[in-house]
Order: structure tokens, then C-alpha cells, then sequence
């Protein structure tokens, strides 16, 4: 028999069971999320100038527009007069913004025109100090990262050894960079943005026990357009694994898993591309060629990372194939117990249009609201958060002790260890070293006042 002090101490505190609750879901928002970058959508969805599109800065609604300059910026969507919410459209083209309640006109977030400024304000109203709020901007390889503290790291810092991750196996600008489907999936999961962030960044573990479902219908259908992609197909012991902790210890805390290596997942998108025909055949030689010649210092590189998650809350999903779209996802936190998933399918912009097509219908396909592998996650994800809302589950915490003591063995093949490391800490294919790390750095910043 277990007592419940037995339990409590039978696991490290990684993530103590406040992170869960309401009082810890309100100091983040001050403490984790006003202070970090956060991705908040891709620039081709504003193409033109005044183009713009309506986002979320974890609670706060924002507007991310390209200004008539062209520059990229990012407006907090709230009139500065009562409160108003200026944008109500998921995306246009708008010079000026204007609030439905009294008339203030907003261009490029500069109070342009407030009603009847000489009389009922007697002209002493001073526009120049009521501009829209206005997030710091940096645009990464097409990605829109915005942050409210004026004071953050730069960008380049921020991702640290996750920038060698998403440079060569996600932005790929030799490729002509990606090319994001306008529009996005949006629903909602009744649990903790922390959980499906977390899983994003680094648990292989559970997808045996959770889509053995995914396995087996994909082993039993003869539809060749949901062939095995990326981590539904069958591992090679020739072809090893990994997982990447990026900023291990010493920053923030960005996780990528299946990292793939050998010939096994080539094969597989070769594969795939003899169906598709000639057209794609080239297409996949090709960007090998090319990632061969970026990273040649590495004999051993990887072919990708399949799925990640960047900190906070931005996940990346879909990367280990060539066709397989890539999954751009936002877990917006809504409260304690509560999270808005947004799914955007970006492709590579250079890619043929059969290969498009058919990176856009396996993300779908799989990692959708009625898609084969998502759903599994989320029934998870809602009985956790039931669990989580019981009086005595309130005090236990969660175990992520999976192989603590071994974290600096190097899980390569001997054979390999000669040759240049990858940027990051490279753990196991199945570890909880990614999931340490996360928690490692929500800490520090929840600890800091």
C-alpha cells in the first residue's frame, strides 16, 4: 500500500501540481509569456502591403500587419479609447483600423482620427501618446515572432541550438522557403497548454500505446495516398532515432524528436515519390543534393526531426517527410484547464504541385481535429485534465524520472561518436530528458519575479 506522502515523494518535482492549477495558469501569463518570443504566424499570409491577418499573443488578440512601409508589425487589437476590439476579421487589407464605438482611426497603429478632437476635446488631446500598443517584432525565415517585453534576448539568441534545427530541415530557403494554405484548423481541448506542448517537444514514448490504432489501419488500407509517413512507419535498427534537447541546462527550452538518420526514411520518401511520379522523384533528389551540400561537414546528419516544440507554445509537426505538410500549431492557452489549438499547413513554395497536394492531404490526413493521429492525444489530454480537477490528484505530481541518472551517455552508435556532434543535446528516441528541460525553464521563469 502507497500512502499519499509516499506518492508526493516518489517523484522529482519537475512539474509540481500547481503548474495546473488556476493560481499557477495566472502568474504564467505575467511571468512565462509576456517574457518570451512568441510565433504568432507567417509572413506569405500578408503578401501586400496593409495586407493583415488576427492572432493571439497567448490571451491578448492581436493584429499582424504589413505596414504601407512594409515592414512587419504586430498591434495589440484594443482601442486605446474604452477598449474596443478594432479587428474583427480573421484576415484583409485595411489602411485604417476603426472602432465601432466612437470612431477612432488607427493607420499603422498612429491615432490618425479621433471624432470631434476640437470640440468636445478643446484640440488638447495628444494622439502621439495613444498609438496602438504595439508588440517587438522580428521575422525568422518567414516566421512572425512578437514579444511584450522590450528588454527579451534577441531572437538569434532565444532559439539558440534550435536555429540549426529549422534552418536546414524546416525553413530550407534553398528551396524557396514555405508556403503557408491560408486559412487554419481551430478547436478547442479541455486541458493544460502545457501537456500538448510538452508532447510536441519530445514524447515518442507514448505513440506505441497511443496510435497502435494508426499503425495497424495504415498496415491494413491499400489507399496509397496515406502511405506511412514519418513517425507511422515501421523504424529501421539500421536507421537510428534521437531525440534533441536544444539549450540543454543553460537557456530556453526548445525540444525536437524523432530526429531520423541512415537510408530507412530516404527509402521511405522515395518510395512514396515513384508513386507520385517522375516529377517527384527529381524533387526528392534534389533536396537532398542540396542539404547534402549545406551540411557536409556532418558524414552523419540527420535526414530531419519530425515533430517539435518551440517555447512556449509553438509546435512543429510533419518535417520528417518530403510529403508530409508541415504543421505549423499554436496552443493558445485559454485557462488552467483549457486550450485553442490553431493549425496552419504550410508547404515547401518550391515544391512541384503533385508533391503540394500531397503534403497538404496527409497533414489532414493525420494531424487534424477529425485526423487519424490526433484525436488519440487529445482524449489523453482531456482524461489527464479530468484527473487534474479531483481534490487528492491536485496534490500528486507527475513522474519524468525516465532514465535521469543517464543523461550524459551519448546514444549514437560507437562507430558514429568520431564524427562532429549536432547541435543540442542529443538524447534516446524514447527519454524525458526534452520534457525535463521544459519544465526546467518554466520554473526559472515562474520563479522570477
Amino acid at each position: 500500500m502507497v500512502t499519499l506522502a509516499q506518492a508526493i515523494n516518489t517523484s522529482r518535482q519537475v512539474a509540481p501540481p500547481e503548474a495546473f492549477s488556476e493560481a499557477g495558469y495566472q502568474l504564467e501569463q505575467q511571468r512565462v509569456f509576456r517574457r518570451s518570443w512568441l510565433f504568432v504566424g507567417h509572413e506569405s499570409l500578408i503578401p501586400a502591403k496593409s495586407d493583415y491577418f488576427a492572432s493571439y499573443m497567448a490571451e491578448d488578440p492581436v493584429i499582424v500587419q504589413r505596414d504601407r512601409q512594409g515592414e512587419v508589425r504586430v498591434f495589440l487589437n484594443r482601442c486605446r479609447h474604452r477598449g474596443n476590439a478594432l479587428n474583427v476579421h480573421d484576415r484583409g487589407n485595411a489602411v485604417a483600423f476603426s472602432c465601432s464605438y466612437h470612431g477612432w482611426t488607427y493607420s499603422d497603429g498612429a491615432l490618425t482620427g479621433v471624432p470631434m478632437v476640437r470640440d468636445a476635446y478643446r484640440g488638447e488631446l495628444d494622439r502621439s501618446a495613444l498609438a496602438l500598443v504595439e508588440a517587438r517584432t522580428q521575422v525568422y525565415g518567414g516566421l512572425i515572432f512578437a514579444s511584450w517585453d522590450a528588454d527579451i534576448i534577441s531572437l538569434d539568441e532565444y532559439l539558440g541550438d534550435a536555429r540549426w534545427w529549422l534552418e536546414h530541415f524546416l525553413l530550407r530557403d534553398d528551396l524557396g522557403g514555405l508556403q503557408v494554405i491560408p486559412g487554419q484548423q481551430r478547436y478547442i481541448v479541455p486541458t493544460n497548454w502545457k501537456l500538448p506542448a510538452e508532447n510536441f517537444a519530445g514524447d515518442y514514448y507514448h505513440f506505441a500505446a497511443t496510435h497502435g490504432s494508426v499503425l495497424t489501419a495504415l498496415a491494413n488500407n491499400h489507399d496509397t495516398r496515406i502511405a506511412a509517413t514519418g513517425a507511422t512507419a515501421k523504424k529501421d535498427e539500421n536507421s537510428p532515432y534521437f531525440c534533441v534537447a536544444a539549450n540543454h541546462k543553460r537557456g530556453v527550452a526548445h525540444g525536437f524528436y524523432e530526429v531520423s538518420s541512415g537510408d530507412a526514411p530516404r527509402a521511405q520518401d522515395m518510395a512514396i515519390a515513384g508513386r507520385l511520379g517522375a516529377e517527384a522523384i527529381e524533387w526528392v533528389h534534389e533536396r537532398e543534393r542540396r542539404l547534402d551540400e549545406r551540411l557536409k561537414s556532418f558524414p552523419k546528419r540527420p535526414y530531419s526531426f519530425h515533430v517539435a516544440n518551440i517555447f512556449p507554445n509553438f509546435a512543429l509537426i510533419g518535417i520528417g517527410s518530403a510529403f508530409y505538410g508541415k504543421g505549423l500549431i499554436l496552443h493558445h492557452p485559454r485557462g488552467a484547464n483549457r486550450t485553442e489549438a490553431w493549425v496552419w499547413c504550410a508547404v515547401e513554395k518550391n515544391a512541384p504541385e503533385i508533391v503540394k497536394k500531397h503534403q497538404r492531404f496527409v497533414l489532414m490526413q493525420r494531424q487534424a481535429a477529425a485526423g487519424m493521429v490526433a484525436p488519440d492525444d487529445h482524449e489523453n489530454f482531456e482524461r489527464i485534465n479530468e484527473t487534474l480537477s479531483t481534490g487528492l490528484a491536485r496534490e500528486l505530481p507527475f513522474h519524468y524520472d525516465m532514465a535521469i541518472g543517464h543523461e550524459d551517455e551519448d546514444p549514437r552508435p560507437a562507430e558514429w561518436c568520431s564524427q562532429p556532434a549536432w547541435p543540442g543535446k542529443l538524447g534516446p528516441q524514447v527519454s524525458e530528458i526534452v520534457q525535463r528541460d521544459f519544465y526546467r525553464h518554466w520554473n526559472q521563469m515562474m520563479a522570477k519575479a
